[in-house]
């Protein structure tokens, strides 16, 4: 049993991570409470990832010294405090607080995680594989669970200055489970272990052994960084892109996220398939691609594309079914491309480079979106995804 449950306390991390991502794209609307300043509501949405930066480049390289068991538990945790403070905070300088801390434990996740996921392989051939299932149960559940919780409890008539705090109650739920689950079955790896003894055996430093990875590590955390531009620039503005020239109810543009994220799991379903065919820098080159030339339609066509929502709809979650196949190689090849002694410390390097990029994706499509310039966030992603394919070649 606690063999089976394993692989999902390893998994529970990122699907936090996932639904607390969610939870920034709904807060801004219901809390309302602060009467935040346009300043704050930025802020609110880019403090987890100055967080994460942090939790990467010191969750990732410590790792390799306390080993992935300590890491993922000290994640967990941290996790937790910061979801229990989101949950609790007075204002909106104290969320903004709490989402750094959040941040933290959750920038941590993504080197551990994908770097666990991959030294548990039996074989090397199935890290990718490994991983991309992974990415599939915190992007596609995770991602799915937020929208869901949140359009329940809107429709249910929950009051807005409860709601929001009940989303990231929901969040505090998933952060303790993971802990616990964590706790009672995660152990290091085989190939963790037996690189330890031969780095001590030769003593050799972490940036010694990192040192020839140099190009290597370049592509990982460029093509992460513009890839983070991408996915969390959209992801936490898209309810404001379907409400943009809707006057509905806001629940609709809820729902319509909620549609987004389960309409685009067959994609991450497909990407571990799609792994096991063919090479992971080329399953990242064709995911860009696609991203690129569905966000061009849309950048070209959008006042077009608007009044027609079955159209505009199925554009969006095409492009974002593109996003899913580089969304698992970033993490797939950062976690398979380098020596299990200085893993953690080439994905952290790679993921708090994604991490950077998700910070500037979100503040300035936030931006963007404030003043209007809808049109101008896909035309963005055009450029940066277009820039990724050229950095995969490398």
């Amino acid at each position: 049993m606690l063999r089976f449950l394993a692989p999902l306390a390893t998994g529970m991390g990122l699907l936090t991570d996932k639904y607390m991502l969610g939870a920034t794209n709904f807060v801004e609307h219901y809390a309302q409470d602060f009467h935040a300043t346009p300043a704050q509501k930025d802020f609110v949405k880019a403090a987890m990832y100055a967080g994460a930066i942090l939790g990467m480049l010191v969750m990732g390289p410590a790792s390799d010294y306390i080993g992935r068991r300590m890491g993922l538990l000290l994640c967990s945790l941290i996790t937790l405090i910061g979801a229990l403070l989101s949950a609790l905070a007075w204002s909106e300088n104290t969320l903004i607080a709490a989402r750094i801390i959040t941040g933290v434990g959750m920038g941590g996740e993504y080197p551990l995680a994908s770097s666990h996921s991959a030294e548990t392989s039996e074989k090397t051939s199935d890290g990718a594989r490994n991983v991309a299932l992974l990415y599939l149960f915190g992007s596609g559940f995770g991602q799915a669970l937020c929208p869901m919780v949140t359009y329940a409890m809107d429709v249910g008539g929950v009051p807005h200055e409860q709601l929001w705090r009940w989303i990231f109650g929901v969040g505090v739920i998933l952060s303790a489970l993971g802990l616990v689950l964590r706790y009672l079955t995660t152990q290091d790896s085989q190939k963790f272990v037996e690189g330890k003894e031969a780095e001590q055996k030769h003593h050799d430093t972490t940036w010694t052994i990192l040192a020839p990875y140099w190009r290597a590590l370049l592509g990982t955390a460029g093509c992460w960084l513009l890839f983070d531009i991408v996915e969390y620039g959209l992801k936490q503005n898209d309810a404001a892109i379907f409400h943009s020239d809707d006057g509905g109810p806001y629940s609709d543009s809820i729902l319509q996220v909620l549609w987004s994220r389960l309409l685009v799991i067959p994609s991450l379903i497909f990407a571990p398939w799609f792994l096991t065919k063919t090479s992971s820098k080329r399953v990242q080159f064709i995911g860009f691609c696609g991203c690129a030339v569905a966000n061009l339609v849309l950048a070209v066509a959008f006042k077009e594309l608007r009044e027609m929502d079955s159209l505009f709809f199925t554009l969006y979650i095409l492009q974002l079914s593109f996003q899913s196949l580089p969304g698992v190689t970033t993490m797939a090849i950062s976690a398979e491309i380098y020596p299990s002694m200085v893993r953690g410390t080439g994905a952290g390097i790679s993921a708090a480079a994604g991490k950077l990029g998700a910070t500037i994706g979100s503040y300035f499509f936030s931006e963007l979106k404030n003043q209007g310039h809808i049109n101008a966030i896909f035309w963005t992603v055009t450029a940066t995804s277009a820039a990724a394919m050229l950095l995969t070649t490398f």
